[in-house]
């Protein structure tokens, strides 16, 4: 299995898992991290060139993502959503390497930008796994934050 293959294999199961079992702010993450896959793909530059060169529309994607997850931290009553937003920022500034250091590697500067979206989604799935523990134990389990306007 390649690794787009086991990365793609990944998203669908923990965004399956996580849109069946997940209350309304994992099923948001879910849409957000699907819309960003197709829009990365969507602006990723052409394949033999890619990564060569800072990749502006995969940052711009990357920030989007960001602001998208800020607002879901901002009003979801979840811990889990405030490390994707740490993730992410991670993300976003996986992107100034290549502006600093023109010679880095293009394989390098891929590994930078890439790897996080794994932990995003390990975190999305143990986020989907306590909301299932919680409502077990409890009966319920509160998704957004008294301030909220998408109290649910």
């Amino acid at each position: 299995m390649s690794r787009i293959e086991f990365f793609f294999s990944l998203l669908l199961v923990v965004c399956l898992y996580s849109a069946i079992k997940g209350g309304q702010p994992e099923r948001r993450a879910v849409m957000i991290l699907i819309i960003a896959t197709a829009m990365t793909i969507i602006a990723a530059s052409p394949w033999d060139i890619r990564f060569a060169n800072p990749e502006v529309g995969i940052f711009l994607v990357d920030l989007a993502i960001l602001a998208a997850f800020l607002v879901l931290a901002v009003y979801a009553e979840r811990y889990w959503t405030l490390w994707i937003c740490a993730m992410q920022v991670i993300q976003v500034l996986s992107h100034l390497p290549i502006i600093f250091i023109p010679e880095l590697l293009p394989q390098a500067y891929f590994i930078i930008v890439a790897i996080w979206a794994y932990p995003m989604l390990m975190v999305l799935a143990l986020g989907t796994y306590r909301h299932q523990q919680r409502l077990r134990q409890f009966g319920a389990d509160k998704s957004w934050s008294d301030f909220s306007v998408s109290q649910k």
